[in-house]
């Protein structure tokens, strides 16, 4: 029969070897090890004398489970029934064996059944002053530092050839916030209730990554990873996360249509007209058709024209498409289609109208079947001639030819600098909205440091 001596024993060994640490000025190395003593008796309850082989181990639970950590001791020498062992001096300890408040010793005798576990207090966790000695002789922490709040594990830093890392644990268990390095990067790890990861953050290979996620297998996730290829691959979001309302420049439409007719008169007129209100500068690209219902009487030329314009009154850079049938026609009634487009400067919050007008210099012209299209866009990735107002549209210049080659090229070079001066104002944009944003939180650092 084994009779484990009062753990009391333990603390007071412990208990003073820490303040003994404490009080010396150049303290010596503590001994990573915890010293026991325990009396056993024979099966007549005399006190044991001789030579032991005890099995050491410690637990997490007081019946079942694996041990955390165990050693033998194959030869202990027992005087009286009275035997001394050191833990850990065969075995190491785990540098996170002790990270738990609950911790329990169990012991077999000479291959015997293991006799009821004994629980380790406190003291044991006085090896944290082992950390302290290293700190005050050689200025620097290998391996952990442990910050409880009594039992329970508060602070804890790993540290070894590959990571270093400070973890914070819950109230209620378990690590929530680690934080450090890994190899040559560093990384933020925050978990929820349920040890799950629930933001992640690292500086791997000399590129950034955030992950944000939800708990459960259908959760929402999303991940920033400069890593990867530039576009969309960078950035991972939930489906549907941002909707048109949230985009400061979405594109747009308005439209409108109009089945009646139309008389044209000799004054440029709107026949049908729509408004556009832009969300941000760019451009509003306009499409229009009709169909002009011409009663034509032989002898007598018709002609007239329809087209776009931003005021009403006046049509646009080769707008005016024109409507003609000669005085040699037949007599009768006529359908003459036209399709029109144009492209309008837009300004951030203006509203826009465009018009589709026209006029007729002879004859008579009615419109119908009308309709005038609005598609708002933010960005132009090429040179843009737009529609504009002019007193000559160029429809009374002699003939010329087709483009030449030199005008081909000169096209593609003009557009090709107009898309990298597009990027470049765009990139001037975003670095000093950045620096703005940098500035707000460097000052707000500065004013919490200032309160401390």
């Amino acid at each position: 029969m084994i009779r484990p001596c009062r753990s009391l024993i333990l603390l007071s060994l412990l208990t003073v070897s820490a303040i003994l640490a404490a009080a010396a000025p150049a303290p010596a190395a503590v001994p990573r090890a915890i010293a026991f003593q325990g009396f056993l008796t024979d099966a007549a309850a005399q006190p044991l004398q001789g030579t032991v082989s005890l099995v050491l181990s410690i637990y997490g639970a007081a019946t079942g489970s694996s041990p955390l950590w165990t050693e033998t001791q194959a030869s202990v020498a027992v005087s009286d029934g009275v035997f001394a062992v050191t833990l850990g001096n065969a075995t190491p300890f785990p540098a996170d064996l002790f990270i738990s408040p609950t911790r329990f010793l169990g012991i077999r005798v000479n291959g015997e059944a293991e006799l009821p576990r004994t629980q380790l207090r406190s003291t044991p966790y006085a090896r944290s002053a082992d950390w302290a000695d290293e700190a005050a002789s050689a200025s620097t922490v290998t391996e952990r530092i442990l910050i409880a709040n009594g039992e329970q594990a508060a602070l804890v830093t790993f540290i070894d050839a590959n990571s270093r890392r400070f973890v914070a644990y819950g109230v209620n268990g378990g690590a929530k916030a680690d934080i450090g390095s890994v190899a040559d990067y560093g990384e933020l790890t925050l978990r929820g209730g349920n040890t799950a990861v629930m933001v992640a953050l690292s500086a791997f290979g000399g590129a950034g990554a955030l992950n944000l996620m939800g708990n459960g297998p259908n959760s929402n996730w999303i991940e920033l990873d400069t890593s990867l290829a530039p576009g969309n691959s960078s950035v991972r979001l939930p489906a549907d996360a941002i909707s048109a309302s949230e985009m400061q420049n979405e594109p747009g439409v308005a439209s409108a249509n109009n089945t009646g007719i139309v008389a044209l008169t000799a004054t440029v007129a709107s026949v049908l007209s729509r408004t556009i209100t832009p969300p941000g500068s760019g451009y509003v690209l306009a499409f229009g058709q009709c169909v002009a219902r011409i009663n034509h009487t032989n002898g007598t030329g018709t002609s007239g024209a329809v087209g776009l314009s931003d005021d009403g009154v006046a049509f646009g850079t080769a707008q005016d498409v024109n409507l003609q049938i000669s005085a040699n026609a037949g007599s009768g009634s006529y359908s003459l289609p036209a399709h029109f487009n144009g492209v309008f400067q837009a300004t951030a919050g203006t509203p826009m109208t465009i018009y589709l007008v026209g006029s007729e210099a002879s004859g008579v012209i009615d419109i119908e079947d009308t309709s005038l299209t609005l598609l708002y866009v933010p960005t132009a990735y090429g040179s843009v001639s737009q529609t504009l107002l002019a007193a000559s549209d160029g429809e009374d210049l002699p003939a010329r030819g087709a483009q030449t080659p030199g005008e081909l090229l000169a096209e593609k070079l003009a557009s090709q600098e107009a898309n990298t001066a597009r990027l470049e104002q765009e990139l001037a944009t975003m670095r000093s909205e950045y620096a703005e944003r940098l500035a707000r939180v460097e000052d707000r650092l500065e004013q919490a440091g200032g309160q401390r």
